[in-house]
């Protein structure tokens, strides 16, 4: 029998639009604009230098994680016992709203702020991770702001990276491992400096981080200056598993050079692109990521030799239409394939705007398998799902399906961010989320829980009485609530969905599809063993688009295999968003 709390067994683009698009002074648009009035075309590279590490101090601890790859495949592992290190946790998040230096008010990360790092907070989230059996935590760098990292005109904030330091040590004491991730540079010197100093013509806005040669400059100093400054302060290193160069790396296609036309282009690995052609304007691009990556790494193992360095991504455009408009650009593949980076971090969400296998095809994970792969975060939209069960079931099944793509961990989107309200988070209703993920109720993420009660209709094979072309039945099962089966036609009409194998099911949910709202009859049948089909319930009444529409069985069916949903009549064209079966092979 089926219990009423089934799922106790057991969200940004981050995708965070709103937060990824805070930008430091003196590279806010305002500032980049317009091209300084006195800067030369080629402005030369203004001298800085990199603080060495004080001779006093120890040397970093190792790092106890590392990569290692066998029989061709990239794994980690933790240096200490030897044993196969599985990356599953949280990204562990506060956000406020905040002066972003350029006197407006921005919401942002705002986790280790001066005047605001709560320790006993982070120190019981933590204790609640490990409790439950996770061993990361994704953390974001908050460059923008006030409280931010950004010193006062010059280097880093001495508050903020005790706050960190503090972090660190708190992780430690808890055995997670930490994970850093930002989304552009403090607006302090020598950073902003070298950055304004490659600005405007010719690089702009997030180009002047990634291509001219002062920006790759300015970000190898920022790393080597970061790093430091932990050092110094006697911080963990050991406890650091990563460092992310970039939340989300991505180019402006809007801003110069790749808005030219026209003319020729240096960039900071001495190679010159042609600007009237497209080809040329992709190889700069993808040579431009690849240079980066390897000469940032460089610079952070010069200074932490041991550590491992990952970059992050949200999806590319192609080849499955994805991001429609979005002048942020893309290709993945070649830091996936010729980087240095000793993993990547890809950005993978169910419900939101592809299924998981269209997802792999436009990162292009089919040519990687050396080096490995970290979902860092994933996560369930509200308006995607109707409650914190719905998206415990679609995160449970999209971590289990991932395994297959090559996916090495999972960083849940987010640990506990109450102040991010169209997300849900782990502990949201009674902590539902967490308990689907929970290393202490799942040992193995690519298995199912125990008796887990997931979609089981979730990418079976559908079939239907008519196909409105774009609109296939297999669009119903797809676990996306944004794309629907039509059959273009009134009432009568139906859909059939073959669950693979005798199932048992304890629940069906149907999220309509329908434009005029007003009155509906659907029918829910199944197909006996003896080949005979028998109604199951019948809804009857007025009905909206984007309703669910729920029959729970008083006992639960067992030994089904195929589900028809018959729709009787309706003021609209048939459809459904739609169809989830709740049960257990």
């Amino acid at each position: 029998m089926r219990k009423k709390d089934t799922l106790k067994i057991s969200l940004a683009i981050l995708l965070l639009p709103a937060l990824a698009a805070c930008a430091p002074a003196g590279s806010t648009p305002e500032a980049v604009t317009a091209a300084p009035t006195s800067a030369p075309t080629s402005p030369s590279i203004p001298e800085v230098t990199v603080t060495p590490i004080p001779t006093t101090e120890p040397p970093p601890l190792e790092h106890r994680i590392q990569v290692r790859v066998i029989a061709g495949d990239g794994e980690f592992y933790d240096t200490l016992t030897g044993e196969k290190f599985v990356p599953r946790g949280n990204n562990y998040i506060r956000i406020e709203d905040q002066n972003n230096l350029s006197g407006e008010f921005q919401r942002y990360h705002s986790t280790f702020n001066t005047g605001s790092y709560d320790r006993e907070q982070a120190r019981i989230a933590l204790q609640q991770m490990n409790a439950e059996g996770y061993n990361v935590v994704r953390v974001f760098i908050n460059h923008c702001c006030s409280g931010g990292i950004g010193g006062t005109g010059q280097g880093l904030s001495p508050g903020y990276m005790d706050n960190l330091t503090d972090f660190l040590i708190l992780a430690k004491e808890n055995d997670l491992f930490v994970f850093f991730a930002q989304d552009w540079l403090p607006p302090t010197a020598p950073y902003s400096s070298l950055i304004n100093s490659a600005c405007c013509d010719e690089f702009n806005f997030i180009n002047t981080n990634y291509l001219p040669k002062q920006g790759v400059q300015a970000n190898a100093i920022f790393f080597q200056n970061f790093i430091q400054e932990l050092i110094a302060r006697g911080a963990p290193l050991d406890y650091i598993f990563a460092y992310g160069l970039r939340n989300e790396f991505y180019y402006d296609s809007d801003q110069p050079p790749l808005s030219l036309t026209s003319g020729l282009i240096t960039t900071a690995n001495g190679s010159t692109y042609d600007m009237s052609l497209q080809e040329d304007k992709q190889r700069m691009m993808d040579e431009g990521l690849v240079y980066f990556i390897d000469e940032v790494r460089s610079a952070i193992l010069e200074v932490d030799a041991t550590a491992l360095v990952t970059i992050g991504f949200f999806w590319p455009q192609e080849p499955n239409p994805a991001r429609i408009g979005d002048p942020r650009v893309i290709n993945t593949l070649p830091a996936l394939a010729s980087s240095s980076a000793d993993f990547i971090d890809l950005h993978v969400y169910p419900g939101a705007e592809l299924t998981l296998p269209q997802y792999v095809e436009n990162y292009g994970l089919a040519a990687l398998e050396a080096k490995p792969i970290v979902m860092g975060e994933f996560g369930a939209f509200t308006p995607s799902y109707s409650s914190a069960a719905q998206a415990a079931t679609a995160l449970h099944n999209w971590q289990v399906a991932s395994c297959e793509y090559g996916f090495d961990g999972w960083l849940l989107w987010t640990w506990d961010t109450w102040e991010q309200t169209d997300l849900y988070n782990g502990l949201s209703d009674d902590g539902l989320i967490n308990q689907a993920l929970s290393p202490a109720n799942r040992p193995d993420p690519c298995l199912p829980a125990e008796g887990y009660e997931g979609n089981v209709a979730l990418g079976q094979p559908a079939s239907a009485s008519r196909i409105q072309a774009g609109n296939l039945p297999a669009m119903a099962v797809d676990g996306l609530a944004n794309t629907w089966w039509s059959a273009g036609a009134f009432a009568p009409q139906w859909i059939e969905i073959n669950l693979g194998a005798p199932t048992n099911i304890f629940e069906i949910r149907l999220l309509t599809s329908q434009s005029p709202n007003g009155a509906t009859v659907h029918r829910i049948r199944a197909l006996t063993a003896d080949g005979n089909w028998i109604t199951l319930t019948e809804f009857s009444g007025n009905t909206n688009d984007s309703e669910w529409l729920i029959y729970i069985p008083e006992e639960p069916l067992d030994d089904v295999q195929f589900i028809r949903v018959e729709t009787i009549s309706s003021p609209s064209w048939v459809g459904w968003r739609e169809i989830e079966i709740i049960g257990t092979n």
